[in-house]
């Protein structure tokens, strides 16, 4: 070629070039291994084997075995090496290894503290793998765009991913925010060109980086991150940092509160267990509101009522030395010091939360009952004497309220709680006559069904009601309507068998067959059971004729001729009988050994 003439590659060169180009899914290859060899159930030591066993098949298979532990030769893969896509695959499961086998002992530190810094030895073993790896594939050429752009992103993310486990320790959260920005931008790029089966993983990364962030962001002081947090109770990115966040975020607001206003007291608060059971109340309390899980409720309820018996143990160990307290616990009159209206205000908390536990569990307990919800496996299932006795907790539960010291002149609660016990006590009225309906009692549920709407009326009276109370007594209202009236059919059919003729009855009382009173007509509870009285099993014995259906049968109606004319009639003995008893022994016996 001469100086100035330009080389002229082919069409075809380049389009085989193009078809020789590496490409490996590693975001989707690496999540697909991880779902189907233990990370499904958080087995890290399951997935970190696997990895081995997967690095050792690839190296026997492309001829890259180092050898055994008295004779190693490290082989690394290199670029030269680098003819087939498997290749890349063991610097991708090596780095996969490290962080496996990392978080293995991040969950074994928690009973044995000293394996920490086996920890991050592989953590930082995995970051240093992954940069080699990134490495290979930028020096090689070999790969497509899309496999450089995911080496980039899972690196970026990894290097980040192990800067962010070792801040707890160095306090260094700047630094895994410039790894995990890179990821961010790189992992939205791609989730651009890829198809929708994918976009799920490439989402739940975007996700998984975003909260990441917020953490680095909060350590750094960014309140607006802070705030995010908090309302990412359920998010598994972070793990157990993010309950530990909330701990420290409410101590820190628990600090700041010294002191509560309540009907118009002003409440000093010493103890750090009651602050935090009252930023607590107030947080879950607007979880609830957005909880409709049932079993979630009760849960929720169950945690903070502990909190809240604790709380009120520390107030009621401080009122031993109040003098006032016991007489005023007892009598009911006099004045009521500050510290003893705080336990007046912790004991109104645990019995409101006493009976939204119990409305959750009614709730719960109700559509078992009906056959809407399955009972789990090992748990025994809830029954109508159950509802009853929620409902009489959460009725006695409201009386107390109103026999708290310092709150016996208060008119507008107790015209509320007042308002609230007929809504309760039309639902004990409704689950007793239920149980009597089983028990087929059907003048005792029918009264019951009456006095259940007598309370109905007696609620509905009550405008201080709340909206989802209001919505509850008209359903109730509807349901026990449709219910009376069954009842009360029910009980008039009892009232008609009972007076069925004296026949009717002796019948069942004399234990007689249903085979023997066909043409009667008895309600026989005994038909309904494991033995009935039907007929008599096996039948009684009776005679009958051998073989009816042959010659026996037709034998009895002939007639056959008479024989006599063929007969020789003996000669009679003169004197009449022959000879009595001794002539006939002797007619029988007569004629052995006889000579003719």
């Amino acid at each position: 070629m001469t100086e100035g003439e330009t080389a002229v590659i082919p069409e075809a060169s380049l389009a085989d070039e193009k078809e020789n180009l590496i490409t490996v899914k590693v975001l989707s290859e690496v999540r697909e291994a991880q779902l189907a060899h233990g990370l499904r159930h958080s087995d890290y030591q399951l997935y970190r084997q696997y990895c081995s066993r997967r690095i050792r098949r690839l190296r026997k298979n492309l001829d890259l075995v180092q050898g055994d532990r008295k004779n190693f030769r490290k082989k690394a893969v290199t670029v030269e090496l680098l003819k087939d896509d498997r290749f890349l695959y063991i610097p991708l499961m090596t780095v996969e290894r490290y962080w496996a086998y990392a978080m293995q002992l991040k969950e074994e530190s928690q009973q044995d503290p000293r394996k920490k810094f086996s920890m991050r030895n592989k953590l930082r073993n995995a970051a240093k793998y992954v940069v080699a790896f990134e490495k290979l594939v930028e020096d090689s050429g070999l790969c497509d765009a899309r496999t450089q752009l995911e080496v980039q992103g899972y690196s970026a993310w990894l290097q980040g991913t192990v800067l962010f486990e070792l801040a707890d320790w160095t306090h260094e959260w700047a630094k895994p925010v410039e790894f995990f920005n890179k990821a961010l931008a790189i992992y939205s790029k791609v989730k651009e060109a890829v198809n929708e089966e994918e976009h799920e993983v490439y989402s739940m990364r975007l996700q998984e980086l975003e909260v990441k962030l917020r953490f680095c962001r909060h350590h750094l002081g960014d309140r607006t991150a802070t705030d995010t947090l908090l309302a990412m109770r359920d998010n598994e990115a972070l793990g157990d940092k993010l309950d530990n966040l909330l701990a420290a975020a409410r101590e820190r607001q628990a600090s700041t509160l010294s002191e509560v206003t309540w009907k118009g007291r002003i409440l000093a608060v010493k103890h750090e267990k009651v602050r935090l059971f009252l930023l607590n109340e107030g947080l879950i309390h607007e979880e609830l509101e957005k909880t409709v899980d049932s079993e979630e409720r009760v849960k929720m309820l169950d945690k903070l009522l502990m909190e809240c018996k604790d709380a009120i143990q520390l107030v009621r160990d401080d009122l031993k030395n109040d003098p006032t307290f016991k007489p005023r616990q007892q009598g009911g009159e006099g004045p009521v010091s500050p510290l003893h209206f705080l336990h007046t205000y912790l004991s109104y908390h645990r019995l409101n939360l006493t009976v939204l536990r119990n409305m959750a569990l009614t709730h719960t307990y109700q559509k078992i009952v009906n056959g809407e919800m399955q009972v789990e496996e090992g748990k025994k299932s809830p029954k109508l004497q159950d509802l009853v006795r929620l409902q009489e907790i959460i009725i006695q539960n409201l009386k107390e309220i109103l026999n708290l010291p310092g709150l016996e002149n208060d008119l507008q609660l107790q015209e509320t709680i007042e308002g609230q016990i007929p809504f309760y006590q039309a639902h004990r009225c409704y689950y007793v006559a239920e149980s009597f309906v089983k028990m087929e009692k059907w003048p005792e549920a029918l009264v019951l069904y009456e006095r259940a709407l007598t309370h109905i009326k007696a609620a509905q009276k009550n405008q201080l009601q709340e909206p989802s109370m209001v919505r509850g007594l008209e359903e109730l209202a509807a349901l026990v309507d449709s219910k009376k009236f069954t009842a009360h059919a029910q009980a008039i059919l009892a009232t008609e068998s009972s007076s069925t003729p004296n026949v009717s009855k002796l019948s069942i009382k004399e234990k007689k067959l249903l085979i023997e009173r066909l043409d009667e007509y008895v309600e026989d509870t005994r038909l309904m059971s494991s033995n009935p009285c039907v007929a008599q099993v096996p039948p009684p014995m009776t005679s009958v004729h051998c073989k009816p259906l042959f010659f026996d049968l037709a034998l009895n109606h002939i007639e056959f001729p008479s024989l006599d004319d063929k007969i020789e009639t003996k000669k009679q003995v003169p004197g009449g009988v022959a000879g009595g008893l001794t002539g006939l022994v002797k007619g029988l016996w007569g004629g052995w050994g006889s000579k003719k």
